[in-house]
């Protein structure tokens, strides 16, 4: 296998604004990499990469096969591991309507001088691109101490627009559809009766569990990237919630739209951000946990189930509404502000607005602060407005 050239590396590679999304533009696939991965060997034609994280002996391998080779995902990783000479146990999984495999697996091949453990998922691509089978593994000593990143790795695999949008490969397969619950809303008078699925509040909770403790590593070593992970730990429960709360969306818009554009005609979008910011501001205030090795955060579905709320959770809940209804909007955190505000790009409304680098010059979202009661949109703490402590949680 040849070594990789600086100039191949940097095609190959495309950086969000505060954390690291690795790209094939060959193959249009992605991973929304835990922080640390570096590609360390990888073939010309891309067909093969190899990437080992600089903090963590967690390793992670790809190999992507023509559609023409084998006849199923199940064939392809098959394959992928008997190179290997791997033993594994194979689960079947349906993730972006496809067939895909899941594996558990052991081999002596992978790494110089020991044995490897890991988990292992093969994706057909889109536009009948082939087979991505990628492998996440580490020395089978220290398995258990990395099982949560391993699994992160296989869970931020992308493939396509919308599995920016939806729960991950692992989260999927783990948490598959129950059936519909009903819910009942109240925002600005409206009962909307809407409806989630029973198991996503169990589902969002696993994806919190383990990307905290992936974002633990990082805080706990006080690390150059303890930020990026942060950020990313964030957009990871907002590309997990966005489509467990799309009927939602859907239900709030049909109910609101009407009057929102009759209060505000000139610009309805800003009516109905403000409505959703007033609602989310009479949520029972309480923290989740005070304890370091737990997030403190409730998810998404089970605040619209009436659960209690904090900043972070409340303007994450309202991002992914806002965002199923085509607004754009993001989430701004703050270590220095132990503080979360939400954002929306409402071009026209006067307020306090924080800068969103787009590559175009950015674009100013205006602010809205969940915690406070019937405070309107573009107003913010006067001791939190120095806008370089705040970091922007986006969507693609």
């Amino acid at each position: 296998m040849k070594k990789f050239s600086i100039i191949f590396l940097l095609y190959l590679i495309c950086f969000s604004a505060f954390s690291e999304i690795i790209t094939s533009e060959k193959f249009n696939y992605s991973i929304d990499f835990p922080e640390g991965y570096e590609i360390i060997d990888m073939e010309q034609d891309e067909t093969t990469v190899i990437f080992k994280n600089k903090y963590l002996a967690a390793h992670a391998l790809i190999r992507v096969w023509p559609e023409s080779k084998f006849k199923s995902a199940d064939a392809a990783l098959k394959d992928t591991l008997s190179r290997i000479k791997a033993t594994a146990d194979y689960s079947d999984a349906i993730w972006r309507r496809q067939k895909c495999s899941i594996a558990s697996f052991e081999s002596s091949l992978l790494l110089p001088d020991e044995a490897a453990q890991g988990w292992g998922a093969c994706i057909p691509l889109p536009q009948k691109k082939g087979y991505l089978s990628i492998l996440s593994y580490s020395p089978k000593k220290v398995f258990e101490n990395l099982g949560q990143v391993l699994v992160s790795v296989l869970d931020s695999v992308l493939i396509d627009a919308g599995s920016f949008r939806e729960p991950g490969l692992i989260t999927s397969t783990f948490y598959p559809r129950k059936q519909p619950k009903s819910i009942n809303l109240t925002i600005s008078g409206k009962s909307i009766p809407t409806q989630i699925d029973t198991i996503d509040a169990e589902a969002s909770q696993f994806v919190i569990d383990r990307e905290f403790s992936v974002f633990s590593f990082y805080a706990a070593n006080n690390l150059p990237e303890m930020y990026d992970a942060w950020v990313r730990f964030y957009r990871l429960l907002a590309r997990d919630s966005m489509e467990r709360v799309k009927k939602v969306s859907f239900d709030i818009y049909s109910a609101l739209r009407e009057d929102c554009e009759k209060k505000d005609s000139a610009n309805p979008d800003a009516a109905l951000a403000q409505a959703l910011l007033y609602w989310a501001q009479d949520f029972h205030y309480e923290r989740k946990s005070s304890s370091y090795d737990k997030a403190d955060i409730e998810s998404i579905p089970a605040i619209l189930e009436g659960g209690s709320s904090d900043c972070d959770g409340r303007s994450l809940l309202l991002m992914c509404i806002l965002k199923n209804c085509s607004l754009e909007s993001c989430m701004f955190i703050s270590s220095q502000y132990s503080h979360a505000l939400l954002g929306v790009y409402l071009p026209g409304k006067q307020g306090q607005t924080i800068k969103v680098d787009d590559g175009e010059g950015g674009k100013d979202y205006i602010v809205g602060e969940t915690t406070a009661k019937n405070l309107t949109l573009g107003m913010m703490p006067a001791n939190m407005t120095d806008r370089k402590n705040w970091m922007s949680v986006e969507l693609p």
